[in-house]
């Protein structure tokens, strides 16, 4: 059975209660079958660390005492998804203060204003109303799960740790005695080399000294 620090791979599609919009999903052919775009996803499994917050930590619980080869359905109340709406973070703009940087909004695009993601609720009258809230914030979900697998051997933990951050896996990953040597054919941001170093060294072994060298 899953326990808090197991390393555990899921498919998983993710809907809007509601509506049952798919929001969120790693199965390519789901994907075919709803007709969604495609371009830039990597599908396939992702991880979850129960005790981690790669995931909902909804959705990380459930896997709780469950074994390879569950499947299950979860509904995930908003407050513990991805919190209450808050009506004090919609916020109204001139169509001007967009259109100067060449932007035509339409209502549900998602666009950047003063450095936060902010979805457009309406566009009338030369205003454009716009809220900085999560765009699902305030939605019950329902989280349709598949355990795929639960990682044993260790260079796969490094290698999975590495791709939740990366998108991808590493060239390569070595490990001798104490030290842990993952290539990658990019050059990654300090904060991602930092995070990924962090998360070896807290779910897998303290003691590793983690490089992350380029391939």
């Amino acid at each position: 059975m899953i326990s808090n620090n197991d390393f555990v791979l899921i498919n998983f599609v993710g809907r809007i209660k509601s509506s049952g919009r798919i929001f969120d999903l790693t199965d390519k052919d789901v994907a075919n079958k709803e007709g969604i775009k495609q371009e830039g996803i990597n599908f396939g499994p992702v991880l979850v660390i129960p005790d981690s917050n790669y995931v909902l930590k909804a959705v990380g619980q459930s896997l709780l005492n469950k074994n390879i080869g569950d499947k299950y359905t979860l509904e995930v109340k908003a407050e513990d998804a991805f919190g209450k709406f808050d009506p004090k973070l919609v916020k109204t703009f001139g169509l001007g203060t967009f259109r100067e940087s060449g932007v035509s909004p339409s209502v549900g695009d998602v666009l950047m204003l003063d450095n936060k993601l902010a979805t457009v609720l309406s566009v009338s009258g030369g205003r454009v109303m716009v809220s900085f809230n999560n765009p699902l914030a305030g939605k019950d979900l329902v989280y349709e799960i598949e355990i795929v697998k639960i990682i044993q051997d260790l260079k796969e933990r490094c290698a999975a740790i590495f791709g939740h951050y990366v998108g991808k896996n590493p060239e390569s990953v070595a490990v001798e005695e104490n030290k842990v040597t993952l290539r990658s054919k990019d050059e990654l941001k300090q904060y991602t080399t930092d995070a990924i170093v962090s998360d070896i060294n807290k779910y897998i072994s303290k003691d590793y000294k983690v490089e992350i060298a380029r391939a």
